[in-house]
């Protein structure tokens, strides 16, 4: 009887411990061609820049904007071993998006990020170079609830 209550309590805890994969996670690495439609893909010098239209505190579009431009953007900094990209949003709301990084213009991985709170900005660095980065599926996030992941 003690047997069977500790199968039963390793397979309950199996269950529990189980990762479960996220219904709307990001792949973790794309070929240039499988990035999402309607990402900005850029080095981030000019800055790599999104329109985001937010109405009743959704996106309801987004899409590329040119130099200059826009309403997201990151813009690039550091030297040839750090590379750092510095996030603003004239957005009122706080903002997550999905990043993805390329240190050879062909593979993308995707890279954690922490929303953009309105007037302060983000910074994500990485200890290698990176040539190109995607940025885009921007989405707002609940009041009071800052996301890096």
């Amino acid at each position: 009887m003690a047997k069977d209550w500790v199968r039963i309590c390793l397979f309950a805890a199996a269950l529990v411990l189980r990762p479960v994969a996220a219904k709307d996670k990001p792949a973790r690495t794309l070929a240039r061609a499988e990035l999402p439609p309607g990402f900005a893909i850029g080095s981030g010098s000019p800055a790599l820049a999104l329109q985001v239209d937010v109405v009743g505190g959704k996106v309801v579009s987004w899409a590329p904007a040119q130099p200059g431009a826009g309403n997201l953007r990151g813009t690039r900094s550091g030297d040839a071993g750090q590379t750092t990209l510095m996030v603003s949003s004239t957005l009122p709301d706080a903002i997550k998006f999905d990043l993805y990084v390329s240190t050879d213009g062909e593979r993308f991985e995707y890279a954690s990020t922490c929303g953009v709170t309105p007037g302060v900005s983000s910074f994500e660095m990485w200890e290698r170079p990176i040539t190109l980065f995607a940025m885009g599926n921007p989405r707002v996030l609940p009041k009071g609830r800052m996301d890096c992941d």
